[in-house]
């Protein structure tokens, strides 16, 4: 037979406070109805459970703070904790009383995580990063919406699982970010391609810093790529593309986005790629340097970010990624149709804005330390 739900001598308590009983008579039952629920939880019913839940439910509003934080400190780790009440704590835009539901609430669905993951604070996002267990649709939410210590928090966290379109978006927000470099370096389901692009981003004294961290069998791997990378270097890099003229062609256009979107296609099939690049960039307002460091990278991925950013037609993308040489029929082509489809606009426009974000900070560093 299950325990009974609140009863008997605190029925009246309940009522009394429900009807208007002063704060501390409100938090002195819900702690009394909070010891009866946790001491039994196990054994009782659902409907039982729902009783519990519509209790807390009237005794939580309009109670002081710190017994919301208890509150939710020890409903957190009950796996059949009154439902209606975890929801109410997690969504609680104090992070105190919301942080143990979010991190640790076998009760909170990844629907739910993902809802709060887009309305409520870094801090929550934080929370939520630090869960034992994490699934890809929500680490997918928490990259595209958190701040440079969530993502470097939930990639770090070894109970996150993450899909090869999260993982790229990773890779490309680590281009001038260090911290996230290595915390996604030390990650076991980092395919190679990304590992190349990882030590490709790196500075100097970052790729030093990896190889010193690396594992024995890592070793050689990240020597050879170093090497390539060396030799790269040692041809000479050229002297930087002159996009002035393109500029001033394109200008003469760049109010009419319809007609620019169109001379996008028209400029890539006509191989006229610096046109295009300046063109990209009017479009979306990214500088034409930082437009041409994407076109020119070793990976497409950057590039497919900026087209969906956007919002181009998947056929003048084709066109674009053509320009580049990579053709239609290319293994790879696929793959980025894949991803194109699965990135959405909020996700591309975001990760447009971190990637930026990071190029400044490097631009300045390079710019303080230049003697």
């Amino acid at each position: 037979m299950s325990r009974p739900a609140p009863k008997n001598s605190i029925i009246n308590e309940i009522e009394s406070a429900l009807r208007g009983g002063t704060g501390k008579a409100r938090i002195n039952v819900l702690m009394r109805v909070t010891d009866l629920f946790v001491g039994g939880a196990t054994k009782y019913t659902e409907n039982e459970t729902k009783l519990f839940d519509d209790v807390m439910g009237h005794l939580i509003s309009n109670i002081e703070d710190g017994a919301l934080v208890e509150l939710s400190t020890r409903l957190a780790s009950i796996a059949n904790a009154p439902n209606s009440t975890v929801q109410s704590l997690a969504r609680n835009d104090t992070v105190e009383i919301s942080g143990p539901i979010l991190t640790d609430s076998a009760q909170l669905s990844d629907g739910d995580l993902i809802e709060i993951a887009k309305t409520k604070s870094q801090a929550h996002l934080a929370k939520i990063a630090g869960r034992s267990h994490i699934n890809e649709r929500v680490t997918e939410a928490l990259v595209d919406h958190g701040n440079a210590d969530v993502a470097n928090m939930v990639t770090t966290n070894s109970g996150a699982r993450f899909s090869r379109l999260t993982l790229e978006k990773l890779v490309m927000r680590a281009d001038g970010d260090e911290r996230l470099a290595g915390s996604i370096f030390s990650r076991s389901d980092i395919a190679a391609p990304m590992f190349r692009r990882l030590l490709l981003q790196a500075t100097d004294a970052m790729r030093l810093k990896l190889l010193e961290a690396a594992k024995p069998e890592q070793k050689e791997s990240i020597k050879q790529v170093l090497d390539q990378i060396s030799a790269q270097v040692g041809k000479g890099v050229g002297t930087p593309r002159n996009y002035a003229e393109a500029k001033v062609a394109v200008a003469a256009i760049s109010q009419d986005t319809d007609l620019t979107r169109n001379k996008i296609l028209e400029f890539a099939d006509s191989n006229k790629t610096a046109e295009m690049i300046a063109a990209l960039s009017a479009l979306s307002g990214v500088p034409v340097d930082q437009i041409d460091r994407l076109f020119y990278a070793s990976n497409c991925f950057g590039l497919i970010v900026l087209c969906k950013s956007i919002t181009l037609e998947w056929i003048t993308v084709c066109s674009v990624l053509a320009a580049r040489s990579l053709m239609p029929d290319s293994p790879a082509f696929d793959d980025l149709q894949e991803q194109y489809s699965e990135l959405s606009v909020q996700a591309a426009l975001q990760l447009m804005h971190f990637w930026q974000g990071r190029q400044r900070v490097a631009r300045n560093f390079l710019q303080a330390t230049d003697v």
